[in-house]
């Protein structure tokens, strides 16, 4: 149990690694932690989790970095990442003699990620509580929220173009790249979307090949396998046909609900723009480019 414990609270602390913007902030060397401080780290009070780093013989050399802690952790930090970084539940306050960073979660979210440790019932708020003393000056919401404003406006405008294409001839986007009869046409559909949306080459490549694409992605280490990743908004998707044992399609995820990866997808057997559905560990879902839309430019 205190080992499931110890994961959790340096999950949590890859969580307030991950979304502390911060510049120039400096703490001592070394992790280190009282284990008999272990379960009082965490505890849960009505819909909220206490994780108490304050109590904690806690210094991190820069709060901005992220330390690897290894393997066992990644789904948990991955899935907390995937979820929460383009949203707005997170807020940064002062709470007695605590500086509070509170984090909202919904209950199946929740349940998931505390299994170990609680029986959540409902929507639960996560409170991690710092000292106060510890030089948070340059934490800023503002920056935070810019930069997820940014994130999820691009994956939001990418999305509903591509949600006006459906039902829409292919000619459109071969003829663009500059073919005057058909072809394969999956990848010129997706570098359509990027190049109307300012995304070109950017974020999102100009391919006439899936390989093309996945290479890619796989350049700027936004390459992720589906069956460790769960997919966004606005995430390229690559799909793996059993039939000559070749990743040879590609769309767009337009949503994720209730363990759906909904897509929409030029040339899916048809001349027109289609809005398609997987369950989400289909085996046709190959792997996710993820691209950096907080990021302008290269």
């Amino acid at each position: 149990m205190k080992k499931k414990l110890f994961r959790l609270v340096i999950a949590l602390t890859s969580i307030l690694l991950t979304y502390l913007i911060v510049d120039s902030m400096f703490f001592p060397t070394s992790v280190s932690y009282n284990e008999k401080d272990y379960e009082q780290m965490i505890s849960m009070k009505g819909n909220t989790i206490y994780v108490n780093y304050a109590m904690a013989n806690l210094f991190l050399e820069e709060i901005n970095g992220f330390i690897d802690y290894g393997d066992s952790l990644s789904k948990i930090y991955n899935d907390i990442i995937d979820k929460y970084y383009k949203d707005q539940n997170i807020k940064l306050y002062d709470e007695n003699e605590y500086k509070v960073l509170e984090i909202k979660y919904k209950r199946e979210e929740a349940r998931e990620l505390f299994k170990d440790v609680f029986e959540i019932e409902k929507d639960v708020k996560v409170k991690i509580l710092l000292n106060k003393n510890w030089n948070l000056k340059n934490i800023s919401i503002a920056k935070i929220n810019k930069k997820l404003n940014r994130e999820e406006t691009l994956r939001n405008e990418i999305v509903k173009l591509a949600q006006k294409q459906v039902g829409v001839h292919g000619s459109r986007y071969w003829g663009w790249m500059g073919f005057k009869r058909r072809m394969e046409w999956c990848c010129v559909f997706v570098s359509w979307l990027g190049n109307e949306t300012s995304l070109l080459n950017t974020h999102i490549p100009k391919f006439t090949a899936v390989s093309q694409g996945i290479n890619y992605f796989k350049s700027k280490n936004q390459f992720k396998y589906a069956s460790k990743y769960t997919p966004k908004p606005g995430d390229i998707v690559f799909f793996d046909f059993p039939s000559d044992y070749l990743v040879d399609h590609v769309g767009i995820v337009e949503k994720v609900e209730n363990g759906i990866v909904y897509t929409i997808e030029g040339n899916a057997n048809s001349d027109y723009v289609k809005r398609k559905e997987y369950p989400i560990g289909h085996p046709y879902l190959y792997a996710y480019g993820v691209p950096d839309y907080e990021k302008v430019g290269n």
